[in-house]
Formats: structure tokens, C-alpha cells, sequence
């Protein structure tokens, strides 16, 4: 037996968030806003027209950080928890024990074992990767709650280390790792550690590369691309360099980017219309932007950003625009704290095919974005209730969407169609 269960919350009607309601745009104003659009529709798009019907259960309660979801095709999902923990969720909502198998991790706050995927093969090879923050050689963790109690006690004190003592002491280590899920979804074997470098989120593009966004949040000096850092990268599953990568004879650049430019793109995902990938990179303060990538392009940061420049700013620059560099074609002021991204494709909502789904941490809010083409017609705000920061977004097979909510009350949300009587 485990702790975990489910409810039913509510049943909600056509909804348009309340807090939205005195403004022509889906984004409130923010006084002395000075970033100027480069194109009509750039930011602030008209409230989308009211939602579909749809009902809220709490799927799954008892969790400690969940942060991520991976679909499997017999219905059954994997869910981690920060702490270091795989666990499988079944369709009925019932949470198994962690799969075992897992190296140590050595987590704090929301840092610790975060994404995972499926291999496109998985039905035959059961392959999975994964990121986590990896304990160092000869430190002792089991990936419990309470490990990850003491941890956060020590991450507090390890803050208040000289910059040489932190050097002498490093935390732990980044890494992405392959693994082979057994049949009976218990454990994992072949684990191998692909790249180090410190990551967010993954996904496959259709040939069979795994592209993998990583951070880049300080803007002090400039950007040395020749590290790993602030981009997405492309790799073949083994860690090795794709042969036709966008940036190879370029001495300036590492050879596994794909893009270049980005600060924290917490949110990617395969626009299924157009087969372009989409990130959603989170700005310093402000700023956040949707980009659609392509291949050796860069996307500015830290030289341009749709909110308080990270740093001064070079004679002719104007902070949101630079020769070189792509605009994203959408932006948000204030911020949305975009955590994960899913275009809807299932038939469970008819009205929202199309549309693409962001989770938002600071904002608290679900946000859905009608599109034409690459361009936001229109936004509305889901789950828009106080004091919740929610983690990620996925769709199931059946077209129901579940949600992660992260702090206070942890748990994964989710989204049918009511039951017509």
C-alpha cells in the first residue's frame, strides 16, 4: 500500500479567468513598460474566447516534487520526483514504489532528478533518458525524503562557502543519462551517463536525435559557446555529435548546438502542423518569449531581451533587436515563468486542437494560446488560482491533459470532459 490517492475537485464551466476581466489583453499592464514589439501580435494577445467545458480531479496526491511525466504506450506513465525517484503512475491514478536502479542524486528545492522521455523506440528497446543533479564520489544518499531534507540543510551551507571552498567542494555534477526500463517497469539497467552539462528539458526530433535545452541564466561577460551552456543541443543517443549538426566547422561554436542564444528554455516542444521544435525561454525579471527554432540560428540572449537589459548596452543597440539574431513571436510582460510546453492534438477537446499549453511557475496559471500559423491570435488563463506554481503539462492518449502542480500542495491534476447526462 502507498499514500498516494485522487479526488474529484470540481466541475468547472465555460471559464474565463476572473483576474483577466478588466483588460483588453490577456496579459495585465505593467506601469513605465518600456520594451517596444517589433511586430504587431508580439505580446499581449486578445483574450481567447471562452474555454471548453471540463472537469478538475486531483489524479494523484502524495507526491515530493514531481516535476516531470512520460506517457508509455500501455497507458501507464512515468512520473519523477525531485528527490531521485521514477515512479509509474497507472491510469487509475495508483503510484507504484521508485524503480530502482536510479544513481544518487543529490537534490535541493526544485534541483535534483528532473526530466525524462522515452527513446521513439521505446515499445522495442525500453530505452528512457533522464537529467539529474548528480551526487558527488563517496557521498552518501538513498534519494529518500529524508536525504533530500538533509540536503537541503547542507545546500544552505555549502551557499554561505568562499567561491574557493565551493570549488574544492563542488556540489555535484549535471548530467543526462540513458537506461533501460525492465518489462515489469521495476527497475532500470545500462544506465549510462550521455553528456554533462546542466539541462532542462528534451525531446527527439524525427531523426531519432535527442535535442536537449540547457541554462545559461547569468549574463556577466559574454557567452563562450564553445561550452554547452544557454542553447539546445543535438545528440545522437550515445552522447556522440550528429554528422550534420548546424554548427560543425564553426571554431567559435561547440559542435553539438543546435541553436544558440537562449537563457533557460524550460518548456520544448514539436509544433505537429509544421514539424518545427518551440521553446519557451524564461527572461531574467521579465521577458519570457516563445521562439520557434531553426537550425544555427541565434536568439540573442544576453545581448537582447524583451525586458531590463542584462547588461549595458553597446553603442547602437537598441536591447530587443540585434543584426544576427532572431525575434521570438511572442512575449510576455510580466512574466509567466513558462516551466513546459504541449501542443494539443487529442479529440477528448475538439475546441482546443491546435492550441498550445504552457505551464506557468510565478505566474500560477495554465496558460492556453490559440495560434494561426506561428502567430498568437489569442490567450487565455486555466487553473488560474493563488498561491500554486504548476510544473508540467502532458497529454494522455486518450486527449485528457495532466498537470503538475509543484509547491504548496503537490500533486497531478487532471483535465477531462465532463459527462454529458
Amino acid at each position: 500500500m502507498n499514500s498516494f490517492g485522487k479526488k474529484t475537485v470540481m466541475m468547472l464551466g465555460v471559464v474565463a479567468a476572473s483576474a483577466m476581466a478588466f483588460s483588453a489583453s490577456a496579459q495585465q499592464q505593467r506601469p513605465n513598460y518600456e520594451g517596444k514589439a517589433a511586430f504587431d501580435g508580439q505580446t499581449r494577445a486578445p483574450i481567447a474566447k471562452k474555454s471548453a467545458r471540463y472537469e478538475l480531479t486531483d489524479f494523484v496526491v502524495g507526491l515530493n516534487r514531481p516535476w516531470t511525466m512520460a506517457h508509455m504506450p500501455n497507458g501507464n506513465m512515468l512520473v519523477t520526483e525531485v528527490p531521485g525517484r521514477i515512479r509509474v503512475v497507472s491510469p487509475d491514478g495508483s503510484v507504484s514504489d521508485p524503480i530502482e536502479g536510479m544513481p544518487a542524486v543529490r537534490a535541493w528545492g526544485s534541483r535534483g532528478l528532473n526530466d525524462i522521455i522515452l527513446d521513439p523506440d521505446f515499445e522495442n528497446n525500453r530505452m528512457i533518458y533522464f537529467s539529474y543533479l548528480a551526487a558527488p564520489d563517496g557521498y552518501e544518499t538513498d534519494n529518500s525524503d529524508e536525504a533530500y531534507q538533509k540536503s537541503g540543510q547542507e545546500r544552505q551551507e555549502w551557499n554561505a562557502l568562499s567561491r574557493e571552498d565551493k570549488a574544492a567542494n563542488p556540489w555535484g555534477s549535471w548530467r543526462v543519462a540513458s537506461a533501460m526500463l525492465t518489462a515489469d517497469e521495476k527497475s532500470l539497467s545500462d544506465v549510462k551517463v550521455i553528456l554533462e552539462t546542466v539541462p532542462s528539458r528534451m525531446a527527439f526530433d524525427d531523426d531519432g536525435k535527442l535535442l536537449i535545452t540547457t541554462q545559461r541564466k547569468s549574463p556577466m561577460g559574454s557567452p563562450n559557446l564553445k561550452d554547452t551552456l544557454g542553447m539546445v543541443l543535438r545528440l545522437n543517443t550515445d552522447g556522440s555529435v550528429p554528422s550534420d549538426n548546424p554548427f560543425i566547422g564553426n571554431d567559435d561554436v561547440n559542435d553539438m548546438a543546435y541553436v544558440i542564444g537562449l537563457r533557460n528554455s524550460n518548456s520544448l516542444a514539436k509544433n505537429p502542423n509544421t514539424g518545427d521544435f518551440w521553446v519557451a525561454d524564461q527572461g531574467g525579471t521579465t521577458g519570457d518569449e516563445i521562439n520557434v527554432l531553426a537550425a544555427g540560428k541565434d536568439y540573442g540572449w544576453p545581448y537582447v531581451a524583451y525586458s531590463p537589459m542584462p547588461r549595458e548596452r553597446e553603442e547602437g543597440e537598441s536591447g530587443t533587436m540585434k543584426d544576427g539574431t532572431e525575434q521570438p513571436i511572442y512575449f510576455w510582460d510580466p512574466s509567466l515563468a513558462p516551466s513546459s510546453m504541449m501542443f494539443y492534438t487529442g479529440d477528448m477537446f475538439p475546441q482546443w486542437k491546435g492550441n498550445l499549453f504552457l505551464t506557468g511557475l510565478s505566474s500560477m496559471h495554465l496558460s492556453r494560446l490559440v495560434l494561426v500559423g506561428d502567430h498568437v491570435a489569442g490567450e487565455e488563463r486555466l487553473l488560474d488560482e493563488p498561491g500554486h506554481r504548476l510544473r508540467h503539462v502532458s497529454q494522455g492518449a486518450d486527449g485528457a491533459i495532466y498537470v503538475l502542480q509543484d509547491v504548496p500542495n503537490r500533486k497531478i491534476l487532471k483535465i477531462t470532459a465532463p459527462v454529458e447526462e
